[in-house]
C-alpha cells in the first residue's frame, strides 16, 4: 500500500498504451499486450530493458505525460494505496521537443490533478538522472528539481547501467545536489556489488535502490546501518534482471537482522506484472513473515518517505487502519 521506488515509464496500464498509441498512431505491435511485460523467466536485462521502448516513444508529449501520470495515480489509488513517490527521468521525454522542465510539470500536472479527487492518497515525484547521459544533461535535471522544490519534487535519483557508469563518475552531479539540499536516493548494488552503494553513499544519498549485494554482515553494513541509509527492494524485477536468482536470494532476513532499514516496492508495475501486494505476498511466503514483521516494512516506508512529518502522521494513522486487512491481502 505504500510504494518508494516506482517508476513511471515502466507503470503504463494496457488502457494506457492503447488510448496513447491511437492517438499518436504508433503500431504497438503484433505481440501487444504481450510485449509490454516480461516472463519471470526473462531471460536477460537486455530483454526486461526493451520493454522501455514503447513508452519512450509514446511519453514525448505534455499531454501525454500528463495522462500517464494521472492514469497511474488514479490506478494506486483504486488499489488501496496510501502513499507512492514516483520516478521518472525527464531527459528521456526531451527528445521530440520538450525540455526536461516541461516534461516535469507535465507529470506535476497529472499527479495534482488525480490528487484532487484521490482523497486521503498522497503521492510524490522523484527525477531521476542517467547514468548514460553527459554531465550537461544531468546537471539540468538536477536545476529543475530544484526550481521546483516546495511543489510535489521531493528528491533526485540516478538510474541506468551500474557496471557500464560507475557512480563515482557523478560527484559533481551530486555535488551540486548535496548544495541545493534536495533528497537523494541512488540506484546501486543491483546489477555490480557493494562498491557502488558505497560509492552513491559518498554522493550523498539517504536511501539506495535495490541494494541487495550490500555487504551488509562487513563494513559497509556497519556504515549504511550508522548512516541510516534506507534500502528500496523491488524483489521480483531483481528476478527479472538476473540480479538475484529466487526469492530466497532476497537479503531480507540478513539486513532485518542487522538493523539496516528496508522497503519493499515494485519498481516496475507493467514490466514486471506486479504490484507492492504481489511483492509482500512473495516475502511472506519465502519468508513466513509474520504481522509484525510486515507493519515494521511499512512502518519504514513512511519513515524514511521524501515527504512532510504531517503527512507522515496522516499515513500512520492509516496504515493503523488498514494493516490487519493488508495482511489478509497478503495471505497472513
Amino acid at each position: 500500500m505504500i510504494d518508494l521506488h516506482l517508476h513511471l515509464d515502466g507503470s503504463l496500464s494496457e488502457q494506457d498504451f492503447i488510448y496513447l498509441a491511437k492517438k499518436d498512431g504508433v503500431d504497438l505491435g503484433k505481440d501487444f499486450p504481450n510485449n509490454i511485460y516480461v516472463p519471470m523467466d526473462c531471460p536477460s536485462l537486455e530483454v526486461y530493458l526493451e520493454r522501455f521502448a514503447l513508452p519512450g516513444l509514446l511519453l514525448q508529449s505534455y499531454e501525454n505525460i500528463a495522462h500517464v501520470t494521472n492514469s497511474l495515480v488514479r490506478r494506486l489509488f483504486k488499489m488501496g494505496y496510501i502513499y507512492a513517490e514516483i520516478r521518472f527521468a525527464p531527459q528521456l521525454h526531451a527528445q521530440k521537443g520538450l525540455s526536461q522542465m516541461d516534461a516535469a510539470k507535465a507529470a506535476l500536472d497529472g499527479l495534482n490533478k488525480a490528487l484532487e479527487e484521490c482523497k486521503g492518497f498522497e503521492a510524490n515525484l522523484i527525477l531521476c538522472c542517467m547514468r548514460h547521459a553527459d554531465e550537461a544533461t544531468n546537471i539540468e535535471t538536477i536545476e529543475v528539481a530544484n526550481k521546483l522544490k516546495g511543489t510535489r519534487v521531493v528528491a533526485v535519483d540516478l538510474a541506468g547501467a551500474e557496471a557500464l557508469h560507475p557512480c563515482s563518475y557523478y560527484k559533481n552531479v551530486f555535488d551540486l545536489a548535496k548544495k541545493y539540499n534536495l533528497n537523494i536516493t541512488i540506484h546501486g548494488g543491483e546489477a555490480t556489488g557493494s562498491d557502488e552503494v558505497m560509492m552513491a553513499l559518498d554522493n550523498g544519498a539517504k536511501r539506495i535502490g535495490h541494494g541487495v549485494h550490500l555487504d551488509y554482515q562487513g563494513e559497509d553494513g556497519k556504515r549504511a546501518k550508522q548512516e541510516n541509509i534506507c534500502f528500496e527492494f523491488c524483489p521480483t524485477s531483481n528476478l527479472q534482471t538476473k540480479s538475484l536468482k529466487s526469492y530466497e536470494d532476497v537479503p531480507l532476513l540478513g539486513f532485518v537482522k542487522q538493523g539496516i532499514p528496508v522497503t519493499v516496492n515494485s519498481d516496475n508495475m507493467t514490466v514486471s506484472n506486479t504490484d507492492v501486494y504481489q511483492e509482500f505476498s512473495h516475502l511472506y511466503q519465502t519468508f513466513k513473515l509474520s504481522k509484525e514483521n510486515v507493519y515494521e516494512l511499512l512502518m519504514n516506508s513512511i519513515k524514511y518517505a521524501f515527504t512532510s512529518d504531517d503527512v507522515k502522521q496522516k499515513l500512520l494513522i492509516e496504515l493503523n487502519k488498514r494493516i490487519d486487512k493488508f495482511c489478509q491481502q497478503i495471505s497472513i
